[in-house]
Formats: structure tokens, C-alpha cells, sequence
């Protein structure tokens, strides 16, 4: 993610403010979408999005949670990038935009944070993905580390 996007975004002060907020007993939904209030700016649009993915990955009544690859199924409709192109699994390493990073990112978060190991968990889930997996994994371990 470039440097100029991760300030604009205030990335670094969004996800510290996650973590602060999860240290002192808040869930992890609970501490993303208010820090997106929080923190504001082009940040809360994002976790809005994200979020309602997530939920709608979630629910059992959604086509989309009955999908077999739905955290595939759910970045491909929320991202720019995705055209169809690489929606079959392919594994490689594809250049995404800083928001779509920051998008996929907090919809792994979101959907992963409850599980025995959450980071771990979330990890494997994008890996599985094609897309910019590293940028990806950075912005989920600055979430789970700490």
C-alpha cells in the first residue's frame, strides 16, 4: 500500500484504534466500526462496505454464504479490480487499488476475528485468493498482533 494512500485512509491510526479498542474487551466488529466513526474520512465508507459483505458472507440465508468459495465470491463483488478475470482461484499476485486492499482486509478481519486463531485462520483464507496477498496479510497482522 502506498504511503501516501495509508495517510489518507489514516490506516496506521484506524487499526491502532481497533486494537486499543479490542484490548479493552470491545469484539472486534463492535471496535472496527466504531473506530470507523471514529476516525472518519474515507475510512467509514469502506468499513461500511466491508461490513455488509461480511454479513451478508455470513448469514446462512444469503446466496452468497451458501457459496463454496465465498470469500472469493464476496472480494470479487466488492472490488474495482475484479473483472473476471481472475475470479476462478487463480493464485497469482495481482495489483489491487489501497482501498481494495484495505476493503478485502477488514472483511477478513471481520469474518475471521471470532475463530480459535483468528490470524492464522485469516491468513490461510487469503492466500487462497488471488489478489494482493501480501499487502493483505500486512494489514491483517497489524490487526491480530498485538
Amino acid at each position: 500500500m502506498s504511503k501516501s494512500t495509508q495517510e489518507a485512509l489514516n490506516i496506521d491510526q484506524y487499526l491502532k484504534d481497533v486494537v486499543e479498542k479490542v484490548k479493552e474487551g470491545m469484539s472486534y466488529e463492535d471496535a472496527i466500526q466504531l473506530s470507523a466513526v471514529v476516525i472518519g474520512g474515507r475510512v467509514t465508507p469502506l468499513v461500511l462496505q466491508a461490513l455488509n459483505k461480511y454479513q451478508e458472507a455470513t448469514y446462512s440465508m444469503t446466496k452468497l454464504s451458501q457459496q463454496e468459495n465465498v470469500d472469493e465470491c464476496a472480494l470479487a463483488s466488492m472490488d474495482s479490480l475484479w473483472n473476471g478475470e481472475h475470479y476462478n482461484g487463480s493464485q497469482e499476485e495481482v495489483e489491487s487499488s489501497d482501498e481494495d486492499v484495505f476493503l478485502d482486509s477488514i472483511y477478513f478481519i471481520l469474518k475471521y476475528a471470532q475463530t480459535e486463531n483468528p490470524l492464522e485462520e485469516a491468513l490461510q483464507a487469503n492466500d487462497k485468493i488471488c489478489g494482493a496477498k501480501t499487502a493483505r496479510a500486512k494489514v491483517i497482522r497489524m490487526a491480530f498482533e498485538y
